[in-house]
């Protein structure tokens, strides 16, 4: 009304999809925006955006996302382009790579911790990660601790 723009851009602290407890959903899971899980994801989830994952929530696969808050487990292998928290409750059982990582007194990781440079922080937005992994500083088998 009155030359305003109607449309309300989506709020980027507001969940955008949920998968609830006793839920399960196998392949490939992409997202925008943030994304809770409280129920089990069985394959590679990829995203630009923020995952939430639950106390009940449970992942078995490579995580590639801007932002992780976990407080479920996760199997597999962890990449974050700006942070990652594990909560006191969380079980990570793979490799973690992010530029800030806050890990709880309780939660328990099970994998190599490495934090990344500001220039690394490409992992989602478009450089595949084999480009980065022959950057003259990175290991040079392309993998952190396999």
């Amino acid at each position: 009304m009155f030359g305003r723009n109607t449309k309300r851009k989506p709020r980027h602290d507001a969940i955008t999809a949920f998968l609830g407890a006793g839920t399960q959903y196998h392949g490939q899971f992409r997202f925008q925006g943030v994304v809770r899980i409280d129920g089990g994801v069985i394959g590679d989830i990829v995203s630009d955006g923020v995952l939430v994952l639950g106390e009940q929530g449970h992942v078995e696969g490579t995580i590639r996302v801007a932002e992780l808050v976990a407080n479920g487990s996760i199997v597999g292998d962890v990449e974050a382009t700006r942070r990652v928290t594990l909560h006191k409750r969380s079980n990570l059982d793979g490799n973690l790579v992010a530029p800030a990582i806050v890990i709880e007194e309780g939660a328990v990781v099970n994998g190599l911790v490495r934090m990344t440079s500001p220039e690394e922080r490409l992992l989602v937005s478009g450089v595949p990660p084999a480009a980065i992994s022959q950057a003259p500083d990175a290991d040079p088998a392309g993998q952190v601790g396999k």
